[in-house]
């Protein structure tokens, strides 16, 4: 062994960790999106998104102690991933369906 170097075992970092579960997370949410997809078509993605508007506005309504700006961002983020999702998802059903 070198002199200067010591053997020790290195846990996982906590930011790591909370990397690994978001991850998770957004890997369930595409799978439960691509089930959607595949099983209702355009409709399902139309219905997703206003599932995500659904849970957005219960989110804003909540009353909560965390700070009122960083919370804005990240649900006016979403929101607005959930209106285009709507927008895609009844648009694209309504072309398939009359075109």
């Amino acid at each position: 062994m070198a002199a200067g170097v010591s053997r020790t075992r290195t846990l996982m970092s906590g930011r790591f960790i909370v990397h690994v579960i978001a991850l998770v997370g957004w890997l369930i949410a595409a799978v439960f999106a691509y089930a959607f997809l595949t099983l209702f078509g355009y409709f399902g993605i139309g219905f997703y998104g206003l599932l995500l508007l659904f849970i957005c506005m219960q989110v804003e309504l909540e009353p909560d102690k965390a700070s009122p700006d960083r919370r804005s961002l990240a649900l006016g983020f979403f929101k607005l991933l959930g209106v285009g999702l709507t927008v895609i998802g009844f648009g694209g059903f309504l072309l398939f369906q009359l075109g």
